[in-house]
């Protein structure tokens, strides 16, 4: 064994485990000094992590390749670690924190994570009186960053770019559209939030925000995407078939294509390659639901990486509760897939006869979550197959059913498409074929009512009625 070459024993390193090369420090000084390459962190840390389609934690906006061998063997052990709490039946909380309201009894009404891992709320009193904040979860004890009051507010989208702070990361009606941007040198919260640019535009409601690009409905229900840069250039996303327009519940933007998910209808745009203004798009494809979509989101999943060869197109993932003829939503969540489609012509326009994706969606699976009447449940999915909800399943932690809540999620790995994973399942309004596989808490009260998750960081944030956030932290 010891006249072996060192690249023999660094390629038998880099196939055992993280637990197995620690163990072998303790044979020899040689194994030591190999145990310490930073060779074998990058091969153990690509072999169970990266490849296995794993978040890493903590990075701080480091690249992998910039870490050293010892920062290597470290975000291993963290990635891994999240990854066995976070899906456990019930995961560990390492961490909870609770965010007092500014002004007493305003009601969490929103909560997003910015992509360098910052949280923006917005909170609302009676009479209506808005509070945004932005916070920093790193500390300890989180800091807040910025604060500002509004007397209106029309709606909020989170720049979805990760660019560098002082560009525009929030875009809020107030009533006309302002752009707002952090500035980290301000000494009190209240001076956070600097304003970047105002658009005087007839908006009512504000759909996506990524980069220059904004995705904007106005009086009429109608849905326009422009630049911020140039708001006189803009296109209408118009579908011909509805008779009434219905509430945009989630929307999904590349360069290419828009994918915008109604109530009734799933609808694909081709991107033109510069906008026109009074310019009028109709889908490309148009799926429309069975039933009446009560609550929805959907995203991009992450997968591992692939050749350079095969496709770039990400698979989308979906989930969502339909309504009903009853003043309640149904039971069941119901977690819909679309896969890129092998055959889509990247060079050509897109087209009925060139999609991106296989339509339509495929239904994976059917998720039990009862709610009671008057109950209120909210839902967020993370890009690595993380769902998270909220419902009134309690029976099992409390000796009632009439009040409470529970905070439950599932996860989904990726799995690589083929035709015989792709048969879908029975569609039925009543019966689930899958539960959760996690819960994360439970309480006796019914005052969540918003939630979000940064499932890179394992961290789950709640926003409650009386306007207290709660952080949950699984590592």
């Amino acid at each position: 064994m010891s006249h072996l070459p060192t690249d023999i024993f660094q390629l038998v390193f880099g196939h055992l485990d993280a637990h197995d090369v620690r163990n072998l420090r303790q044979v020899s000084r040689e194994f030591y000094e190999l145990s310490n390459l930073r060779s074998i962190w990058e091969a153990l840390l690509r072999r169970h992590v990266i490849l296995q389609n794993i978040p890493i934690p903590r990075l701080n906006g480091k690249s992998v390749e910039s870490l050293t061998a010892r920062e290597l063997e470290e975000a291993l052990h963290r990635a891994l670690k999240l990854r066995r709490n976070w899906t456990k039946e019930s995961p560990r909380v390492e961490r909870r924190v609770n965010l007092d309201a500014i002004i007493p009894h305003h009601r969490n009404v929103s909560l997003h994570f910015l992509p360098d891992g910052k949280l923006v709320s917005l909170s609302m009193s009676r009479n209506r009186v808005f509070i945004l904040q932005c916070w920093d979860l790193c500390p300890s004890e989180p800091i807040c960053l910025a604060t500002r009051q509004f007397d209106r507010c029309g709606g909020l989208a989170i720049n979805k770019s990760s660019g560098t702070l002082s560009d525009g990361i929030v875009a809020i009606l107030n009533p006309h559209l302002e752009i707002l941007c952090l500035d980290l040198h301000a000494t009190d919260p209240t001076n956070g939030f600097r304003n970047l640019a105002t658009i005087q535009d007839v908006t009512s409601g504000i759909h996506f925000f990524s980069g220059s690009s904004i995705l904007t409905k106005d009086t009429h229900g109608r849905l326009y995407f422009w630049g911020i840069n140039n708001s006189q250039n803009r296109v209408q996303l118009q579908n011909p078939d509805l008779n009434q327009l219905t509430a945009l519940l989630d929307v999904i933007v590349t360069q290419e294509f828009v994918l915008a998910l109604r109530a009734t209808t799933l609808e694909l745009y081709a991107l033109p390659s510069s906008l026109q203004s009074n310019a009028i798009l109709h889908p490309a494809f148009i799926h429309s639901w069975p039933w009446r979509v009560d609550n929805a989101t959907m995203t991009m999943r992450q997968r591992p990486p692939r050749r350079s060869s095969e496709r770039t197109t990400k698979d989308v993932y979906i989930v969502m509760r339909f309504g009903s003829y009853f003043p309640w939503a149904i039971n069941l969540l119901h977690h819909y897939e679309i896969h890129a489609n092998p055959l889509f012509l990247k060079d050509s326009p897109i087209s009925a006869l060139n999609l991106p994706y296989e339509f339509p969606p495929f239904l994976r699976e059917t998720i039990g979550s009862p709610v009671r009447l008057h109950a209120t449940s909210d839902l967020a999915i993370g890009p690595y197959g993380s769902a998270i909800w909220t419902d009134s399943h309690t029976e099992d932690y409390f000796d009632h059913a009439d009040h409470g809540q529970r905070l439950a999620g599932r996860f989904s790995p990726y799995v690589v498409a083929n035709g015989e994973d792709n048969e879908e399942i029975e569609l039925s309004d009543s019966v689930a074929t899958a539960s959760a596989t996690s819960v994360y808490a439970y309480q006796e009260e019914d005052s969540w009512v918003r939630i979000a998750f940064d499932e890179t960081e394992g961290r789950i944030v709640l926003g409650r009625g009386d306007g207290v956030i709660t952080i949950l932290e699984y590592i």
